[in-house]
């Protein structure tokens, strides 16, 4: 299979997960998606965001990035793509705590309850789909989604 990655991904930055998906036998080429991060070349009906953590995740969703990661979520519904967003974690939302600073206080305020409440309303509002899966298990994940179509 060829899969999409977004122009917009930093260049090196999703190096292993590039590497892991060329293991599996698939290629990776660079173009830029409508929306997400991952894509299959011959049918964008499905399409991938991925996060590193639930603290990134937080941020979009209840943070500064709220209204950006809105309007990709909005943007993927009035277009029929189911985005699935993946988020790098091996805990669950409600196993979730924010790593602390130096001084104690957690890099994010977000309780997982407030994130898990406005992932079910992004859900209910935009149909995104969450999922989250250890690091070493995104590659994965990834072919297991976008090969739903194909089956």
């Amino acid at each position: 299979m060829i899969i999409i990655e977004d122009t917009r991904n930093q260049i090196g930055k999703h190096k292993n997960l590039n590497l892991e998906l060329a293991k599996l036998g698939h290629k990776v080429i660079r173009s830029k998606l409508y929306v997400g991060d991952y894509a299959r070349i011959d049918d964008m009906s499905i399409c991938i965001d991925t996060k590193r953590n639930w603290e990134e995740l937080a941020g979009n969703i209840c943070g500064p990035q709220h209204v950006r990661f809105r309007n990709e979520c909005l943007r993927a519904k009035e277009n029929n793509i189911h985005l699935v967003i993946v988020v790098e974690e091996a805990k669950s939302v409600s196993e979730w705590q924010s790593i602390t600073k130096r001084n104690g206080r957690p890099v994010c305020k977000v309780l997982p309850t407030t994130l898990f409440k406005a992932m079910g309303t992004m859900t209910k509002k935009y149909d995104v789909i969450f999922l989250n899966c250890d690091k070493t298990q995104t590659a994965n994940l990834i072919i297991k989604i976008l090969s739903k179509n194909k089956e």
